[in-house]
């Protein structure tokens, strides 16, 4: 009996090891449910995505970093020594780190979640919440007449002194300024959008929900929504990215 009793015993110890976290963080390329899309000097960006049920490595967040939810998700955040949070973004949600943390991503509930987790490789200074709530402790800052980058329908969403982020959608088709406006811009897609990316000398480009494409200084494109309704879109601009000679 005593056998018996001490063989349970090490086959829950041998499975409670099994779920707990890795005692080491690994870096974020090094965990398998981030996938890099592209980087540059500026930004690197991967796309995230985890089934039901499932966790992520305990990984660590060195740099300051975008999250925008591709969909809607229901997560828990586990970060070593604090309480739990519970998270149920809605599609398009941004949320902005300043990084410097590890963590463990659960999807519990069985509901799948992915969004696009934007490294900045600059920093950033002091983050600014605009039209929109992206720092949860920080106050609401909405400039009105803001000059944008592209037109008066879209939303500035957040900025920090390297970055200005806006959101907007595409009913039809949409002109980003070109080489008169210098900056380099990111251009992403949330769920259940598609545009076709038309720049100059180039073909045309489909984007689909969940991809993202980068747009060089100077480069002007038309946006054409190719969506059954509007599509919708989040654009990243580097303030000071220069055309390149």
């Amino acid at each position: 009996m005593k056998s018996i009793f001490f063989s349970a015993i090490l086959i829950l110890a041998g499975a409670l090891q099994a779920q707990a976290p890795a005692a080491n963080p690994v870096p974020v390329k090094e965990e398998p449910h981030h996938h890099l899309m592209f980087e540059n000097e500026y930004v690197r960006v991967w796309a995230f995505s985890l089934p039901g049920h499932e966790a992520t490595l305990l990984h660590t967040h060195d740099l300051p970093y975008i999250g925008v939810a591709v969909g809607a998700g229901d997560f828990i955040n586990a970060v070593p020594g604090k309480p739990e949070a519970h998270a149920t973004p809605v599609d398009g949600q941004t949320s902005y780190s300043k990084g410097g943390f590890a963590h463990v991503v659960r999807t519990d509930a069985g509901t799948p979640f992915r969004n696009f987790t934007i490294e900045l490789l600059k920093p950033q200074g002091a983050p600014r919440n605009r039209c929109v709530k992206v720092i949860a402790d920080g106050a609401l800052d909405c400039p009105q007449g803001t000059t944008t980058p592209l037109s008066a329908a879209t939303t500035l969403v957040f900025e920090t002194d390297e970055v200005m982020m806006q959101s907007g959608e595409v009913t039809s088709v949409m002109q980003i300024a070109g080489a008169d406006a210098k900056p380099a811009h990111l251009l992403a897609l949330p769920d259940q959008s598609e545009l076709s990316v038309q720049t100059p000398g180039k073909p045309a480009k489909s984007l689909h929900a969940g991809e993202a494409i980068w747009l060089s200084a100077g480069t002007a494109a038309t946006l054409l929504n190719q969506s059954q309704g509007s599509a919708r879109f989040f654009l990243l601009t580097f303030k000071d990215s220069v055309p390149q000679p």
